[in-house]
């Protein structure tokens, strides 16, 4: 596991628990469906990034390559930007 992989799995785990809190506590104050989703699915990433860093701290063999890292950072990009419009 390379220096790419780490920082993937890192900044991937963290912008997904960024971003499922940011919209939880915004369908809270707002009680909007889509705020409701949007948690779900940053939740559901997070879930996704726990499990790497889970797989990094115990050294097991990594399940998935970087270009996979990429595309979900990809996809949590692209949902963060949706939100802003």
């Amino acid at each position: 596991m390379g220096p790419v992989d780490v920082f993937l799995r890192v900044s991937f785990a963290g912008f997904a628990a960024i971003l499922a809190t940011v919209s939880v506590k915004s369908y809270a104050r707002h009680r909007e469906r889509r705020f409701l989703l949007l948690g779900a699915a940053f939740g559901i990433f997070l879930a996704q990034g726990v499990w790497l860093l889970v797989e990094m701290a115990t050294l097991a063999v990594p399940s998935v390559g970087a270009d996979w890292l990429a595309l979900n950072l990809a996809v949590l990009v692209s949902l963060y930007l949706a939100l802003l419009r």
